[in-house]
């Protein structure tokens, strides 16, 4: 459990010999936007077989829907909380860890750009009908399509359910969607969105859940990429909809009522979502204690290395200390995805133990390089700026506290 085997080592090596080739040179372009990160995408996918792995999921998902034979999604736990088993490429979840890790040495904000298209993907796959799973999931998984999960409202952020606004109302045999939802990664670009709605139902309250919608789609507009702190390279914006219709099919999973159903869908994803980040940040560590390390031992100063002053090799020592946690969490993690023993609070542990040490690392790195540190031609700045995002997307650091607690208390 606590090493890779000779299958994953040859992942790792392959991934990173990729991502020195053909990401890390890529990258100024597109944190300048003179380059979408896309067709890079693509790239990825064909020439290291992810796609076809990912496809390969699908169309055995795909095949037991058609001959009606599929199992229902796994039950929510008794408290609450949902399962996510298995998973990951060739239902390996380690080599889905070891892909994020090695992308997120280079760029986290492309790596953020594949777990969006990830998360919209096999939420489709996981709960959607045999129609949606192959028009939408199967060409999103195979990197032909652009997806985007979308769940966050202006008002709705932390409290994504209770206020939650994006309506999905009855039509004949459709819906018509009206909302809005911000800060959404691949929005300004995807082809296709798992849009989270409000849809109502007969004679019952409304649920929450994600409905496909297909740029194109009459009343479905996105905006321009959004300037941010960090993760220049990943473009994120947000949607309108307005009296936007699509078919009925297009809902995800059922409309069933109960503590069971509520958001379930969300849910699995969030908890899937958190369950990646810590191998992203675990990317962000690892790059930036080696960095330091190399720095420490060639730059001289009054007379010796600066390694061997104390002010140095004190914040070495102590992002070693947290490279070595982060990576137990990382292993342990894709252990109890592997088991189907995933939860909200081993993955809100994982999430906020590693955001909060890859920030801190990123910004001991640039510290430690001094004025060199600060300039875009080392990638720690870069790394500092994106590593931030991680406290605060797909729950805040104060969310994942919350989670444990209320773990811990219930």
């Amino acid at each position: 459990m606590f090493e890779l085997d000779e299958t994953h080592q040859a992942f790792e090596s392959a991934v990173r010999a990729w991502c020195e080739r053909e990401l890390a040179p890529a990258v100024p372009a597109m944190e300048r936007g003179e380059a979408l990160p896309y067709p890079l995408l693509q790239k990825l996918g064909r020439e290291l077989g992810i796609a076809d792995a990912l496809a390969a999921t699908a169309e055995r998902r795909l095949a037991r829907l058609r001959s009606g034979a599929s199992a229902p999604p796994r039950p929510a736990r008794e408290d609450g909380n949902e399962e996510t088993s298995g998973g990951g490429l060739g239902g390996d979840p380690l080599l889905t860890s070891v892909l994020f890790k090695e992308l997120c040495r280079v760029s986290p904000g492309f790596g953020m750009v594949l777990m969006a298209t990830l998360g919209c993907g096999m939420t489709i796959l996981a709960r959607g009908s045999a129609d949606l799973v192959e028009r939408y999931a199967l060409p999103v998984l195979r990197f032909e399509k652009i997806g985007a999960w979308a769940l966050t409202e202006p008002e709705a952020g932390s409290d994504a359910f209770g206020g939650m606004r994006t309506t999905a109302v009855r039509d004949g045999d459709g819906l018509r969607i009206s909302g809005r939802k911000t800060f959404i990664s691949n929005a300004p670009y995807a082809d296709v969105l798992a849009v989270f709605a409000r849809v109502e139902r007969e004679g019952e309250d409304p649920v929450a859940r994600p409905v496909v919608v297909e740029r194109g789609t009459k009343g479905l507009e996105t905006g321009p990429p959004l300037r941010k702190m960090g993760m220049h390279d990943s473009p994120t914006g947000d949607v309108f909809l307005d009296d936007c219709r699509v078919p009925l099919g297009s809902v995800v999973g059922s409309l069933e009522s109960g503590k069971r159903a509520r958001g379930a869908a969300a849910l699995e994803t969030l908890n899937l979502e958190r369950a990646v980040m810590p191998s992203m940040c675990l990317g962000i560590l690892e790059r930036c204690v080696e960095e330091s390390v190399r720095y420490a031992r060639s730059r001289r100063q009054f007379g010796k290395t600066i390694g061997e002053f104390q002010g140095v090799a004190f914040p070495l020592a102590r992002m070693a200390l947290a490279l070595e946690n982060a990576r137990n969490l990382v292993l342990k993690l894709a252990w109890a995805q592997k088991q189907g023993k995933l939860d909200a609070r081993l993955a809100s542990a994982a999430k906020l133990y590693c955001a909060e040490e890859a920030t801190r690392a990123a910004l001991a790195a640039v510290q430690i390089h001094g004025g060199a540190g600060y300039m875009a031609d080392l990638p720690l700045e870069k790394l500092a700026r994106d590593a931030k995002m991680f406290e605060i997307g797909g729950g805040t650091n104060e969310i994942q506290l919350q989670t444990i607690a209320r773990s811990l208390l219930t």
